[in-house]
């Protein structure tokens, strides 16, 4: 394994506390409330869309964890037959789960399992470099690296809690001036 990516993932963790000490500063009800004019229905479905997005490319493609698997395993197989059909069910188990994450502190527990999935796959990737193939939720089929699958993840939740701030600003909760949300500078050991 590539040491930089385990240190890029703490830079992304502590980042990632931040924007969890700006939610937290947030009426719940601002938080999970359905927003007119969201790509995602609330501030909190694009948080656990970032989490979910980490347990699908990383745990799906990267480890072959399927994600919700028990629940599946629960249904007949005519109701999975298909791509399209399997890809909708987890969909649906996703969104779910989402509406069931009814604070911030629901949404960080969702990344304390992100984050021991990224522990593993710290671990057991090996050939980071190595293309392979996947068959995206569209059904596309794509060629991808264990390292892009880490970086994407990590680069697709920066672009998330950039949304995130904005949305918000916009519905009156800018971010204190005390609290900083780029990526942290990095922890200097002196020896």
């Amino acid at each position: 394994m590539d040491s930089s990516l385990p240190l890029m993932y703490g830079w992304v963790r502590r980042t990632r506390e931040r924007l969890f000490e700006y939610t937290e500063t947030l009426p719940t009800a601002v938080y999970v409330q359905d927003q007119p004019g969201l790509p995602a229905s609330s501030l909190r479905d694009i948080h656990a869309h970032v989490a979910n997005m980490y347990l699908w490319w990383v745990g799906r493609y990267g480890l072959g964890v399927e994600p919700y698997q028990q629940q599946l395993d629960a249904l007949s197989p005519t109701e999975l037959a298909t791509h399209a059909l399997r890809t909708e069910t987890i969909i649906a188990l996703e969104q779910a789960e989402t509406l069931r994450l009814t604070d911030v502190s629901a949404v960080r527990s969702k990344f304390l399992e992100v984050d021991a999935l990224l522990e593993r796959a710290f671990e057991t990737f090996d050939q980071l470099d190595q293309p392979f193939e996947v068959t995206r939720a569209s059904g596309r089929r794509t060629v991808v690296t264990r390292r892009w699958i880490l970086m994407s993840n990590m680069l697709h939740e920066f672009h998330h809690k950039g949304q995130m701030l904005a949305f918000g600003r916009a519905l009156g909760y800018p971010l204190p001036d005390d609290l900083e949300t780029d990526l942290v500078l990095p922890q200097i050991r002196e020896e």
